[in-house]
């Protein structure tokens, strides 16, 4: 996505090794998941539903369903974003709806030049400099065999996990556990 001001594009924050953390929305327990192109797509339309729109079926998701790996809730994959992530994608797209409100006024006044009686005078609003923190490299990495696929979790987390693309339990062995003495 692009800034009127510089070519400023914007990222979510991944750990060192490419993870995404995600929360759940019935557990509100965090977990991270490898960033790929479907978060990008989710990226793009989650800021596109803070912008006026005329064709709603275009930021339509059709996401694939995600599942929690602690408490075994589905949801949309657009439905996991953290509440850091949905505030920032929210002052996001109010920073690109207010872009399009001056554009829109701007061509009004490119085009309506002959008239000597503007009633407005289009504002250049002010360029969008955000950006979320770093994100942590936490966490432990727990491999899913169904899926050939990894999840991160909690260090702390003892339960069985849930493979949060097939929904599949894996039983874990519990942190810092001494395996392989007795």
């Amino acid at each position: 996505m692009r800034n009127r001001e510089a070519d400023e594009s914007f990222e979510l924050p991944v750990d060192r090794r490419g993870y995404l953390r995600k929360e759940c929305s019935s557990c509100r327990r965090q977990f991270k998941l490898r960033f790929t192109d479907a978060d990008n797509a989710l990226f793009q339309r989650r800021v596109a539903k803070g912008l006026p729109h005329a064709n709603e079926h275009e930021i339509a998701t059709g996401a694939a369903v995600r599942i929690c790996p602690y408490c075994a809730h589905h949801a949309d994959a657009d439905a996991w974003w953290t509440e850091e992530h949905r505030l920032w994608l929210g002052k996001i797209a109010a920073s690109l709806s207010e872009e399009i409100r001056f554009e829109q006024l701007r061509y009004v006044e490119r085009t309506l030049g002959q008239n000597p009686y503007m009633t407005f005078l289009p504002v250049a609003p002010a360029p969008f400099h955000g950006q979320m923190r770093a994100e942590a490299d936490d966490m432990r990495v727990v491999p899913l065999v169904c899926c050939g696929e990894e999840v991160k979790v909690r260090e702390s987390w003892a339960g069985p996990i849930h493979c949060p693309f097939c929904g599949i339990e894996h039983e874990t062995e519990p942190p810092h556990s001494a395996a392989g003495i007795e």
